[in-house]
Formats: C-alpha cells, structure tokens, sequence
C-alpha cells in the first residue's frame, strides 16, 4: 500500500459525479473574476494570465514607482535646535527642519546617533521630506507625549489665536474610562464624540472651524472642551480665539485629517477632503481607463483622482452587507488626459462603478514622496497614536525603521496609493483591543507594498481593510498575529512568502487568515479575488476563514498547519475559488480539508492538495465543489514539507514579465 491515499478513486469520483449533477445555488450577482486564458472575450487589462493558467490580479502597480529614491542629505536637525542625548523636546526642532528642507527643495532631515524626544506629535505637511537616522540600533526617537489622568487640553488653536472656516479644532483628554469629549463655542455645541464599542483608546476630538463659524460668527471667542469619565468625573479646559469667516485655505492646503482617530507620533498628511467633485456619467466597468463624467473637470495630467462609489441600499442588499458605515468602493488614481468631459486614467479599473450606486470622482492633494529611514521610534505612554501615519499619501515610505510598543498601529497608511513599507521591525502596542489596533497592513490604500517586515506581539497582521485594493504585502514574517481581510471590501490584494503565526494572545483571532462575514455590522464583507500564495500558516483554529461574499479568491501552494478545525472555511456566497496546490496538515482526527458550510458556496475548484491527518474527508457541509481532483491524504505530522509553486513569486514573476515585454518593444 503507497503512502498516500489520492481521492480519485472510482467510488468517490462517482459521488463527487452526483453531487455536481444536483443543480447548485446562482450567486447574487454574475460571476466576474473566474476566467481562463482561452476566454478572451473576458479578459480585460486589469487581468494578468499567470504561469500555471491561472489568471491573476495586476500587481506590478505595487510600491513606490521605480523604488524607494535615495534623496541627498539637506539638513541636519542640530541645525534647528535639535539634540540628541540631552533630555529636552526635539518636536519643535524637527518640524522647522521639515519646513527648511522642504523650502531647499526636498531632500533628507538627517539626525545624528543617539536619542531624541518628541513630547508632542510632529505633523509634517511638505512633500518630499524625509526623515533620516543612523540606523535603527543607533537613532533612536522617544515619544512621550501623553494627557494626564484626569485632564482635558485644547491641542489646536492656542489660546489667542484665529481660526476660519477650515481651522481644525482639536481636543485631547486622558484615554483611560473615557466617555465622551463636548466642544462648545459661545455655550453652543459645535462638536462631540461619544466613546463606543469601536472606539479604542480613542483619546481625542476634532472639529473644523466651519462649525465654529456657524455658531458664533466673525469675533473673539471662548472654546470650550468637557471630558466625562466613568464614574461621573469631568475636566474643562478653555481658550480664547478670533473667529475669522474669510479665512479660507485654498483647495489643497487642508493638510489635516479630520478623523478622530488618524493620529501620530509623526503624521504625513496631505489633503482629500476639499477637491472638487463630479458625478460619472457612464458605469465604470471592471478593465476600463477612461471615465466619463457629467461635466468638464478642472483636471489636468499628474492629477490625483478618487473614485468612490458609495453603499447604497441597492449594494448593501445584494452583498448582504449589515454594516452602514465605512468605505467599500474606493480607488485611486493618476490623470493621464483629459479630453472635454472625459478622463483617461493611469491604470485599468480593478472593479466596476455603476451609475445605480451614484458614483463620483473627487480631486485629491496628497502629501508625496516623503518617508522614514533609518531609525527607531519608541512611544513611552499608553495613548492611542499610531507611530508613523501615511495619511493622503502618495509615493511615500518606511524603510529600516523599527518601531517599539505604538499605542495603536506601527507604521500605516490611510487615503494612499503607491505608498511602501520595507525592512522594518514593529514590537508590540500598548493597545490590543477593538477599534483598530495593533494591525499590521493598509486602510483604504491602493497598490501598495510591504516587504521584509517582521513583527511580534501584533493583533491582526498581515491585514487590509476598508476597500484597500492592489496591495502587496510579500516575504515577511507575523509573530503571534493573524492574517486579516478585516474589513470593507478589500479586493485584489496579495499575500505571498509570509510566515504568519496566528496563535499569540495579543488580539488574534486564532485562525490563520479571516474575512470578515457580511452579517458583521461593524465590518460588512470582503470582496473579490484576494490571493494567497505561498505562505505558511500556523493557527490555533482554522487554517482560512472566509465569512462570505468572497468571489474567487486564489488559495495558491501554501502551507496550513492547523490546530482546531477545517483547513479551509467558506460560507455564505463564497464561490468561485480555486483551492490548489496548497499542503494542511490537520492535528484532530474529525476535522475534514475544506469546510463549505452553506449550500450557496458554489464553482469552487479543489486540485492537488496534500492533507495530512484529518478526518480523511475532502469536503464537508452542503456546499458541493465544482471540481475534486488530485488531492491525496497522508498520516498526521506537525511538520509536513512545504508545496513547491511553479514560481515562488507570482509578483516577481510579473514584475519581470513586464519588465521583458517593455523591453522587447
């Protein structure tokens, strides 16, 4: 008798025979992203036919555009004030360098070996600065900003100041037991935030001027900040400010988010809330480069373009989505050309835009080409700040740096494109809670790229989420965290050569990767064709969980080795998947290879996958495969040998393929 068991015997073909003649549940909508090469009616230039037949999202948008640049040295931050070693705030020094440096031209704010503090959050909002240290064992940054337990303090205007109509007003209050903070102006209401469920260590307030403006008019006035705590306390803290009804910043210069909870201990922002926007006049359909919008914009080449087409009540019931917040539909990109009323883009659109969703294109300013090098940045306090925060972000980075307990999330990138995270060490957070901490990824980021990262004491990392589209995160390792598509629609991203360990206590789920399902209201379901390739996987749960309305997902020559349950897990209108060439090993002796656990989980292909251990069964749960072939079983192991792709990489594979094809032209 041979060592493996192969399933394609004559009895089980037989049974696999009856059950692909009983007629399968119809998706909700038609089926898009299952294609073969020969079908090329249906492919578009947002596909790439792959090595193995396979066809493939288009990655090689992914990173910065020609690689991280080596910018020249052009200051030192001794220069301004800085000092490494002797205890004092070096906040106020670094953001006169950034401003210098960037007034030269660009270029790098080099600081010298030993350590520096920041006792406040350094906003930089000038491209093309960078941030550079020695190395991460010889720079070392200290944030030690925090709010004192029982304090409440107005961080944005200072007292006497003037603010107009697109002024951020921003209020920060001790995190711990924290209920609410309530921003009046003139007695009157002008902004507040209820702590919930979701909310973290959610530690502050903004509000812009605009609401300012409305409740008080052009003159001086009194802001005021209340902060309630469990238990009854409050704290109030008051400034004095002219109020100014025509100062306006120009389209592009509100480098600030709004959102309460992009914050930083060095945040990039650029702006993505006060372009013009246009209505489409035409669908966007999946592979186009070029939309039609109901008037001619004020675009030109080199423009920054969003596409966002927004949750209607018409989407959220054919997804099935429970969630009615949040950014699904989401995109960004480069104008090409503009022509009248139409607008050619710098790459295929990776999904459709009905106009039965009302979708729109609004101009975005972001912050480009800055980035992180070369040092480590270490936060003291438990306060709810990310460590370094890409925000309206275009072309920037993180390379060599090593972050040391962030309050929230290490390095990360919201509202971005083209951004890059690239050897890089992330040890632990303060916070490991809900509301979005500790992850490891990119939100409502577009063809993005992370490699040679290593993490530890994370919560969900890898992760995307919140229409994050394109991405990469490639060759790194996730110590104790699980791989997440955790929110929104996330589509077309990959994860490839990873090492996630999913059986920390820091947060994780337990299974190895998990799509968020669409009956979750605080994160609504995950979209289509995300890849997973050639990673390994360790869980204390299952191997994958797909919670539902994923459509053709590539589960591609991985390894899972899983503790309690399935290899794999799909329900609720997950189909069309391909399920190949992937090694599971199971530790119990009843667990089957591939759970398809409602009847609708229909067109999914399962070939030349090696169980070890187990149940001895294939498939299990209503759902019925679309093809069975090739997979064998063999005794349980807790070691089993790693598949062996037709590639290791499938993004170099196609980093290379267009390099040869620009060359042979």
């Amino acid at each position: 008798m041979t060592r493996w068991m192969c399933i394609a015997c004559p009895i089980l073909m037989a049974s696999l025979a009856v059950r692909a003649a009983e007629k399968p549940a119809a998706p909700p909508w038609t089926p898009t992203y299952k294609i073969r090469p020969d079908e090329k009616d249906r492919l578009t230039p947002a596909d790439v036919v792959g090595p193995d037949g396979i066809v493939y999202p288009d990655w090689r948008w992914a990173g910065v555009p020609g690689g991280i640049p080596q910018v020249p040295d052009r200051a030192r931050i001794e220069d301004f004030g800085g000092k490494a070693d002797d205890d004092a705030d070096d906040s106020a020094a670094v953001e006169k360098g950034v401003r210098e440096v960037a007034r030269r031209g660009g270029g790098a704010l080099v600081f010298a070996k030993g350590v520096y503090h920041l006792d406040r959050p350094v906003l930089v909002t000038d491209d093309g600065v960078v941030l550079r240290g020695q190395g991460a064992d010889a720079t070392r940054l200290v944030f030690r900003y925090h709010v004192p337990e029982g304090t409440v303090r107005f961080f944005r205007p200072g007292d006497g100041e003037t603010i107009g109509p697109d002024t951020v007003v921003e209020v920060h209050a001790a995190p711990d037991n924290l209920e609410r903070i309530t921003v009046a102006a003139g007695g009157k209401t002008v902004g507040e935030y209820v702590c919930g469920q979701h909310s973290g260590g959610t530690y502050l307030v903004r509000v812009t001027g605009e609401s300012v403006v409305r409740r008080t008019g052009v003159g001086r006035h009194r802001l005021t900040a209340v902060a309630c705590w469990t238990g009854g306390r409050t704290a109030e803290a008051a400034v004095t400010v002219e109020v100014d009804p025509t100062r306006r910043l120009p389209p592009g210069s509100r480098r600030y988010p709004t959102d309460g909870k992009a914050s930083a201990a060095i945040l990039f922002a650029g702006d993505y809330r006060s372009g013009a926007t246009w209505r489409l006049a035409a669908d966007g359909k999946r592979g186009d480069t070029e939309i039609a919008l109901t008037q001619e914009p004020d675009l030109a080449p080199g423009d920054a373009l969003a596409l966002l087409a927004p949750a209607t009540p018409r989407w959220n019931q054919l997804v099935r989505n429970a969630c009615k917040w949040g950014y699904y539909r989401r995109y960004e990109f480069r104008v090409e050309a503009v022509s009248g009323k139409r607008v050619r883009l710098n790459q295929p659109l990776r999904y459709d835009f009905p106009l039965a969703d009302t979708p729109t294109a609004t101009r975005v300013y972001p912050i480009r080409r800055c980035g992180v090098e070369n040092l480590s940045l270490e936060q003291t306090h438990k306060l709810w700040t990310t460590g370094v925060l890409f925000a309206g972000a275009w072309e920037c980075w993180a390379r060599g740096v090593t972050v040391i307990k962030a309050g929230r999330n290490p390095v990360y990138g919201t509202m971005a494109k083209w951004c890059e995270i690239r050897d890089c060490v992330f040890d632990d957070a303060w916070y490991h809670g809900g509301g979005g901490t500790a992850y490891v990824g990119w939100d409502r980021c577009y063809d993005c790229l992370m490699e040679n990262v290593t993490t530890h004491r994370m919560r969900h990392a890898p992760c995307v989420q919140w229409s994050a589209s394109g991405n990469v995160i490639r060759a790194s390792t996730f110590h104790g965290s699980d791989a997440q598509w955790h929110a929104g629609w996330t589509n077309e991203n990959l994860f490839e050569q990873c090492v996630v360990d999913a059986r920390g206590g820091t947060g994780s789920y337990g299974h190895g990767g998990w799509a968020s399902p669409p009956e979750d209201a605080a994160h609504g379901p995950e979209g289509p064709r995300n890849v997973i390739y050639n990673c390994d996987i360790t869980s204390r749960r299952t191997g994958l969980w797909m919670g539902g309305m994923n459509e053709n997902w590539l589960v591609l020559h991985n390894r899972f080795v899983v503790g309690d349950g399935p290899g794999i897990v799909a329900k609720t209108v997950s189909f069309d998947h391909i399920i190949r060439g992937n090694v599971i090993a199971l530790s119990g002796a009843k667990q089957p290879a591939v759970h398809l656990a409602t009847a609708d989980c229909t067109g999914v292909e399962i070939v030349g996958n090696r169980i070890y251990g187990g149940s001895g069964q294939l498939v299990a749960g209503p759902g019925r495969p679309l093809l069975a072939n090739d997979n064998a079983f063999a005794p349980p192991t807790d070691a089993p040998p790693r598949p062996q792709p037709p590639v290791p990489s499938i993004f170099r594979w196609q980093r290379e393929r267009a390099s040869t094809q620009r060359q042979s032209r």
